[in-house]
């Protein structure tokens, strides 16, 4: 090693720098430190070191960053948080914290915390995308809910009235920083809500500030009276680097007020172009319009229903006479047909009807005579008798019937009452 070739001084630089830029590990970090040595340079870059008990960081903050910064002025012994990456300027071998971000220590909580309240109020559907709402095309009245005395106002009116000269603009003057200052803002909008003042569109808001001057566009009751206003309200405070809270839960924001006058104000010119052009284009769709209909006026005039309407009621007068005639004929024609199949009937059947009638009147007198053989009223015809006790039990043998007990006998032509006086013995012919 003691015999290989030299470096120089600028490729031991560059081969630092790439070894302190290569890794993640030096990107994108925060340091924390105390603010040393502070300068700042005609071109608006500001140097400074940030120390702890053991070491020391340079650090340098280029304009084109530190001009988004809107914190307290930084000084010397102020403690902070530094955002950036660890890059090396090789013609003097120095390394140093090229800064993007600076956070005074305490305001980090207060990101924390409202990142919480961001986290609460969008799982609450309050910065939901559809329900934000169009914004009035033509708006006769806005709404101003800012600072009286503030530049704001001053933006938004001159804007406005540059736009559209016979705009109304109401003003609801509140505190928009410091004690109080929420409590004013919903109050305002709040107002600017009530009816009666027929406002079309809201624009609340303020200029550019630092982080703890707009602290109150992210207070929980100030975030939701921008949610829940009747009339479409834009969230207008003027920063640059941090989104508030009511600006996702207004309908539309804008970065400073005087852009929000733009988004809410249509420029006259505009719209009298619009208007113009829309009034031609109505113009000519009525003509069109009038056009058709007069063709089809005169197709329908055209039709013989009003130029001879005789003749079509003729027509129809043939076709019910044909239609009646082919009626008739056919009914004539069901009739002879029904006639024809009934008059074999009429004749044969009485015929057949008497035949059938003799054949089961000689079944009946058979089966009469059948009958009458079975019956006991035969034999009582024959002579002989039926004798019962006056329990109505038939007698069958002498033995059942006492000495002088009386029976009933029934004959062939009646009933007779006897005596039993006894057996008689042997036969009697």
């Amino acid at each position: 090693m003691e015999d290989s070739k030299p470096l120089s001084v600028s490729e031991v630089n560059s081969i630092v720098k790439q070894l302190l830029t290569g890794p993640d590990l030096l990107r994108n970090v925060w340091v924390q430190g105390e603010i040393s040595n502070l300068s700042r340079s005609h071109q608006g870059h500001i140097y400074f070191n940030l120390k702890d008990p053991k070491s020391l960081l340079a650090c340098t903050f280029f304009s084109y960053s530190n001009g988004r910064y809107k914190g307290r002025s930084l000084e010397n012994g102020m403690e902070v948080r530094a955002y950036g990456s660890i890059s090396v300027y090789e013609p003097r071998g120095q390394y140093n914290l090229n800064v993007s971000r600076v956070e005074e220590v305490g305001q980090g909580d207060l990101l924390v915390k409202i990142e919480e309240l961001k986290r609460k109020l969008a799982s609450r559907g309050v910065f939901d995308p559809e329900k934000k709402r169009e914004l009035p095309a033509f708006p006769w009245t806005i709404g101003v809910a800012t600072s009286p005395t503030g530049a704001a106002i001053e933006d938004i009116i001159r804007i406005a009235k540059q736009r559209f000269p016979k705009i109304n603009i109401l003003i609801s003057p509140c505190l928009v920083q410091g004690d109080g200052a929420p409590e004013s803002i919903v109050g305002a909008i709040r107002e600017l809500n009530d009816p009666a003042w027929a406002v079309d569109v809201i624009i609340a808001g303020r200029g550019g500030g630092s982080f703890e001057d707009l602290i109150a566009f992210n207070d929980e009751r100030v975030v939701l009276a921008f949610s829940e206003s009747r009339i479409p309200i834009i969230s207008a405070v003027g920063h640059q680097i941090d989104s508030v809270l009511s600006d996702l839960a207004a309908d539309a924001f804008a970065p400073t007020p005087t852009a929000a006058a733009e988004i809410a104000v249509p420029e006259m010119e505009v719209v009298e172009s619009e208007l113009s052009e829309f009034g031609s284009r109505l113009e000519s769709a009525l003509k069109n319009q009038v056009r058709n209909l007069n063709e089809r006026l005169r197709i329908l005039t055209n039709k013989m229903v009003f130029t001879d309407p005789k003749s079509m009621l003729n027509d129809r007068i043939l076709r019910l006479d044909e239609t009646g005639s082919r009626i008739q004929l056919l009914g004539r024609n069901f009739l002879m047909q029904a006639r024809a199949k009934l008059l074999p009937l009429s004749t044969g059947l009485p015929l057949t009807f008497r035949a059938l009638l003799e054949r089961k009147r000689k079944q009946f007198e058979l089966l009469a005579g059948k009958v009458e053989g079975l019956s006991p009223l035969g034999t009582l015809n024959r002579g002989y008798a039926v004798l019962r006790t006056r329990e109505k039990q038939v007698v069958t043998s002498p033995a059942e019937v006492k000495m002088d007990e009386e029976l009933e006998v029934i004959l062939s032509g009646g009933r007779l009452r006897v005596v039993n006086r006894g057996e008689l013995n042997g036969k009697e012919n």
